[in-house]
């Protein structure tokens, strides 16, 4: 009995490697906040974290039991409903490097993470244009397209988001965090160059903020889904103006506080 125990334990584990640890990018429902999980077999990428440790239950439902690494965690900025969660991330997983973009942000809770991560020796990478992070498959890459130097800006964070790219062959991913009309009109020139792929999904920016999703920038990337992290708030997210502008390119809408944890297998 202990043999097939034993067997059946040692399958579940294949089972779960080779049929259902699938390479997926999941939308975490974590409130109102962000939080984005890519699943690869070479490792995690987590983007973002949350306000709070609902982020842990949401990736329990994403990862095997046995899986308990984040290869990469990218901070878009130091907003809170963005990177508090990554404190019960640190105590349940284990975290192996962390791309950020500011290191100066004078929030005390911001600062306590910063040291945190020093004291647990988790390696620190600059997150600006052009760092690229490669996946299992040779098409497949994270590349951060913006902000294109480290932060300085303490009262409006928001300016320096990371807008950050995971393309595999089929499909193109867009991450903005909390970026707005200014900072996605930076990278326009890149969106109207580059090869997309086939399948294009937008992580539409600040929660669907009326300043954030402009009518230029939804043009010139195109996607075909677009993905809104957003929970109970008294910001009126999502604008009723986004989801027009979102509903003039004929994109379908997702929403965390509505559907819940959203998954996309990749293919």
């Amino acid at each position: 009995m202990i043999l097939i125990g034993g067997n059946i334990f040692i399958y579940s584990i294949i089972y779960n490697y080779l049929y259902v640890h699938q390479e997926r990018v999941n939308f975490l429902s974590v409130g109102q906040g962000d939080a984005e999980l890519i699943q690869t077999k070479a490792g995690n990428i987590l983007i973002d974290a949350g306000p709070d440790d609902s982020v842990v239950s949401q990736m329990d439902k994403c990862l095997p039991f046995y899986d308990r690494t984040i290869d990469v965690f990218v901070l878009s900025h130091p907003n809170k409903d963005h990177y508090a969660g990554l404190f019960f991330i640190l105590d349940r997983y284990k975290v192996r490097a962390v791309v950020l973009n500011n290191l100066v942000f004078p929030s005390k809770l911001y600062q306590g993470l910063l040291q945190e991560l020093r004291k647990r020796n988790i390696i620190l990478i600059q997150g600006i244009a052009g760092l690229t992070i490669k996946g299992e498959k040779q098409s497949s890459f994270l590349q951060i397209l913006y902000p294109f130097a480290m932060g300085r800006v303490y009262d409006n964070v928001n300016r320096l988001s990371s807008i950050d790219l995971w393309q595999t062959s089929h499909q193109s991913f867009l991450f903005t965090g909390d970026a707005d009309f200014s900072e996605e009109k930076r990278i326009i020139p890149f969106l109207v160059s580059f090869p997309f792929a086939s399948q294009r999904i937008l992580k539409v920016a600040h929660h669907g903020s009326r300043y954030a999703s402009s009518k230029m920038f939804l043009k010139a990337f195109s996607p075909q889904f677009a993905i809104i992290e957003v929970g109970k708030n008294h910001y009126g997210h999502p604008s009723s103006e986004t989801l027009q502008r979102l509903n003039n390119i004929s994109a379908k809408v997702y929403r965390t506080d509505r559907d819940g944890l959203i998954r996309i297998s990749s293919y």
